[in-house]
């Protein structure tokens, strides 16, 4: 028997299967294992191999001399602290290009819950920067053998020098949620990235029910930010930032109070996905421009939350290209033909001084064919995102000629800095 698969288990319900498992056992199992285990088999094998080794842990006479731990002044930490703070509120500021709208969404007279997007190491910081005095003392979860293990003075750094929560991985997620509503109760405002991970791909993918458990449980508002252009600038496995565009788009607080007439009637892990959907559901609509408002929402169409609705159309993004159109960028007439996904098909055609969007194919054959997905052309037109060779190789992006994309990218300010 499966877990997924006959049982119907999602997420949450591992949560709730991993709660009573541990209260069972006496002490805290590996949620990872427990979530990746699709048969009652694994779960018992799982249950039966952490204790096993904790037996074995509890009757070592082993003994590893721990280092003593870099004790810094508290007046040295603070000044530190407020230095590197405006050290990387300037970077933000000047050498990176960075865009925030919605400030005036912030609620100042109150501590919340920060819900974003998750693609690029640049995101914690971008968040802080959009949030301004309010995101001074934001505090955040933050894995602990990323950023909490190794040498004395990494610990020390992150320890003395960051408002980073260490959180172990291979603890229960109960714990997770413990530590995080801990902070919430003391009044600090928490930043949670709810993909749990950075996105690979730059979308913004399923939201965790867990963040809609915290919200509902300890009564508090979700204020959702959507980051755009950090994946281009600086994606997973990348070290030094490609380009300079990056933006923050603050929303509407969703209010604890509508959370709950929302989901007023809901078994409590029901109500937490639905919290989530929500909150992605706020997201995604940032990232085009608008913001959702719940008021506007009824209980009954919480019974089976609604999808977000992407566009069917590209027409958008290609309404922004003929805004971004630069007069004589080119010297003779070029005309591009884009295959996007199963449905969507475009002509462009640009002159000296003019450029021509057409909705389909033009019978004549283009100088350049750019085949893709939707998502990826709207990366390159909305983060002037320049696909790798990786990418050609790999046939995300196909073209009969790269020298025509260069030129397509030049007449719509397409060029992100580091391109």
């Amino acid at each position: 028997m499966t877990l997924r698969g006959d049982f119907g288990f999602d997420s949450l319900m591992l949560l709730e299967l991993l709660v009573a498992l541990e209260a069972q056992v006496g002490h805290s199992l590996d949620a990872e294992r427990l979530s990746a285990a699709t048969t009652v088999r694994e779960v018992e094998a799982a249950v039966r191999e952490t204790s096993d080794a904790r037996k074995i842990a509890s009757t070592s006479s082993i003994e590893k001399e721990t280092e003593k731990p870099l004790e810094i002044p508290p007046a040295l930490r603070d000044a530190a602290m407020h230095w590197m703070g405006r050290a990387q509120m300037g970077f933000y500021d000047t050498v990176l290009r960075t865009k925030v709208t919605g400030r005036a969404f912030i609620p100042h007279n109150r501590s919340t819950i920060i819900a974003a997007n998750h693609a690029s190491h640049l995101d914690m910081g971008l968040v802080k920067y959009a949030l301004g005095s309010y995101g001074e003392d934001l505090v955040s979860l933050a894995a602990q053998d990323y950023f909490f293990e190794g040498n004395r003075f990494r610990k020390a750094y992150f320890e003395n020098f960051t408002n980073l929560v260490p959180m172990t991985r291979s603890g229960s997620l109960r714990q997770a949620l413990r530590q995080a509503g801990d902070l919430l109760e003391q009044g600090k405002t928490v930043l949670i990235f709810p993909e749990g991970t950075r996105s690979s791909d730059g979308e913004i993918h399923e939201f965790k029910a867990s963040l809609g458990h915290l919200a509902l449980h300890h009564d508090k508002d979700i204020v959702p930010i959507y980051l755009g252009g950090t994946h281009a600038a600086l994606p997973k496995g990348s070290t030094v930032p490609r380009q300079r565009e990056v933006e923050a788009r603050i929303g509407l607080p969703l209010l604890a109070s509508e959370l709950k007439r929302l989901t007023h009637g809901l078994p409590m892990s029901e109500a937490s996905r639905v919290v989530a959907k929500l909150t992605e559901r706020a997201v995604t609509e940032l990232s085009k421009g608008r913001v959702l408002k719940l008021e506007e929402l009824e209980p009954k169409d919480m019974v089976a939350p609604p999808p977000v609705i992407e566009d069917r159309t590209l027409a958008p993004v290609f309404q922004e290209l003929q805004t971004r159109f630069v007069a004589g960028s080119v010297e003779k007439p070029v005309s591009f033909y884009f295959s996007l996904g199963d449905t969507e098909r475009w002509s462009v055609r640009i002159t000296q001084d003019s450029c021509e969007v057409i909705n389909g194919k033009v019978e004549s054959p283009a100088d350049c064919v750019l085949k893709t997905s939707p998502a990826m052309f709207t990366r390159i037109v909305r983060e002037k995102y320049t696909p790798s060779p990786a990418e050609f190789v790999a046939g995300a992006v196909k073209s009969n000629n790269i020298q025509l994309l260069f030129t397509f990218q030049k007449a719509f300010q397409l060029q992100g800095t580091g391109n």
